[in-house]
């Protein structure tokens, strides 16, 4: 087939051209959601506003400059009093509260500050992260497709494509969070797994994704636990290195909560699940019967995210009988759980499709012989 006879180069070029195009909508397209005055906030944190004005004020006049009149109005809960988006957009004291559960994401708020210091604006800056993220993240796809698929260039082509015009991935392109620079990271660790790069690459890449996102500590800390019970079970001997890195991992999760005053896993469930305070003080108290209750109430939108891991699983056992990737396939299905366990928003395809993506990567890596061989026939027709 012609297209299997084109060189790296050419794929390549025509990767650049899809992601200059998808770059630009992505951009045009941008959303100012409700996260970006967080964002916009933790920023002041680091560089106080140079006027007289507030961070708050700070925050939402920048975003009203630029932000359309919709999104704005839709942002600020649309002016009803009873709103909370409406609430803190007006009230210093409940704004600022608001920041430590924003400011965590350290490596992207310092990418604002970045983008911010070389001349854009801060609300274009809280965009750039995700959207060079995702310009990067074709790329990647196509070098890991290319590694798992035995050099099947033209195949790892048209999955790279696909992936790349799926709604949810385009659409963390566009929202002013760190979940679609968390994704980037993850396909990279992923690469570096298919690869078998040393550890301490596996390890800096961890620590990128929670110093993007703090709650990948659990999946972190249960790769290394993988990888440190997988080298017991081979080479029958103590590997030291993987408890070190975990003990690392650990320590540096529990100083970036302390040096941010995040208030805590139970806040952020009680604000998310059972009600938004304006003030986020005091202790948010909820029982174990109300937290199981709200479980079993999200419990039936999860079935979409389910049957996917259900059949991506089904492929790597039905296809491998490779312990590691047997385990890493258990270790991804484990994290989702865990994932909805403690944030229950199955709606929320952003926080399950980076583990989802990777579980893809290992049906793909275990179905890939009978895959080369089915392209192999057929070019052979």
């Amino acid at each position: 087939m012609i297209f299997e006879n084109w060189s790296d180069k050419t794929y390549l070029l025509l990767l650049f051209i899809v992601g200059v195009v998808l770059f630009y909508l992505n951009f045009q397209h941008r959303e100012y959601g409700w996260d970006m005055p967080g964002y916009i906030g933790s920023y002041y944190l680091v560089d106080p506003p140079d006027n007289s004005l507030g961070i708050r004020e700070n925050v939402y006049s920048a975003i009203r400059a630029e932000a359309p009149e919709f999104q704005y109005s839709k942002m600020v809960g649309f002016g009803q009093a009873e709103n909370w988006n409406d609430f803190i957009s007006k009230i210093d004291d409940a704004f600022n509260l608001q920041i430590p559960y924003y400011s965590i994401k350290v490596f992207y708020v310092f990418l604002i500050f970045c983008f911010h210091k070389i001349g854009f604006s801060l609300p274009v800056a809280s965009f750039l992260p995700n959207i060079i993220s995702f310009f990067i993240f074709g790329f990647l796809l196509f070098f890991i497709f290319k590694e798992i698929l035995k050099d099947r260039k033209l195949l790892a082509f048209l999955l790279t494509l696909i992936l790349l015009l799926i709604p949810p991935f385009r659409y963390l392109a566009t929202i002013p969070s760190p979940d679609m620079l968390t994704l980037l990271f993850l396909t990279w660790f992923a690469y570096s797994v298919v690869n078998r790069q040393e550890l301490y690459i596996q390890f800096m890449i961890l620590m990128l994704l929670i110093f993007s996102r703090p709650d990948f500590i659990i999946f972190g800390i249960s790769y290394l636990a993988i990888f440190f019970l997988h080298g017991l079970y081979k080479r029958r001997n103590f590997g030291y290195m993987p408890v070190l890195l975990a003990l690392v991992m650990a320590a540096t999760y529990f100083l970036i909560l302390k040096v941010n005053s995040y208030p805590g896993w139970k806040d952020v469930f009680y604000d998310t699940f059972i009600h938004r305070r304006k003030y986020i003080s005091g202790d948010a108290q909820f029982s174990f019967k109300e937290y199981v209750r709200i479980l079993a109430d999200h419990l039936i939108n999860f079935k979409k995210v389910f049957l996917i891991m259900l059949g991506l699983i089904t492929v790597v056992f039905y296809f491998s009988k490779d312990l590691w990737l047997r385990s890493l396939a258990v270790l991804l299905v484990i994290n989702i759980y865990i994932k909805f366990a403690f944030f229950p928003a199955p709606g929320e395809y952003r926080f399950f499709i980076g583990f989802l993506l990777l579980l893809f990567f290992a049906a793909l890596y275990a179905a890939r012989d009978k895959i080369c061989n089915l392209t192999l026939k057929k070019i052979a027709d």
